[in-house]
């Protein structure tokens, strides 16, 4: 596992800022190990990404938390990527990412198979 990711899991779930007003340098290093993170990534790597979604927002450093996220929803990984998304402790950022993953599986779906 990446040492970034790592790091993330140590730190838990972000902070929400409307409810919590996390300390900017804590918000900065979320950004920071963020940025660290690689491609392609395993299914435990993205468990624990998963995991670490706000209950709603974290002055927008959750989108960069979806879009290394959504790096492994490929059409072999639907069903675990579907399961992964079901471990999300957030309902908003849970209901997100199957809206998502519907929209990009309509977008997709003469490539996959049923």
């Amino acid at each position: 596992m990446q040492d970034a990711i790592i790091q993330l899991k140590i730190l838990g779930q972000m902070p929400d800022s409307l409810t919590d007003n996390p300390a900017e340098y804590l918000v900065g290093k979320y950004e920071e190990l963020l940025a660290k993170i690689k491609t392609p990534l395993t299914e435990e790597e993205v468990e624990v990404l998963i995991s670490i979604f706000p209950d709603s927002t974290m002055y927008e450093v959750e989108w960069a938390l979806l879009h290394l996220v959504e790096t492994y929803c490929e059409i072999e990984l639907i069903t675990k990527y579907r399961k992964l998304i079901s471990k999300c402790p957030s309902e908003e950022w849970r209901d997100t990412m199957k809206t998502r993953l519907n929209n990009w599986e309509k977008k997709n779906r003469k490539h996959i198979r049923i």
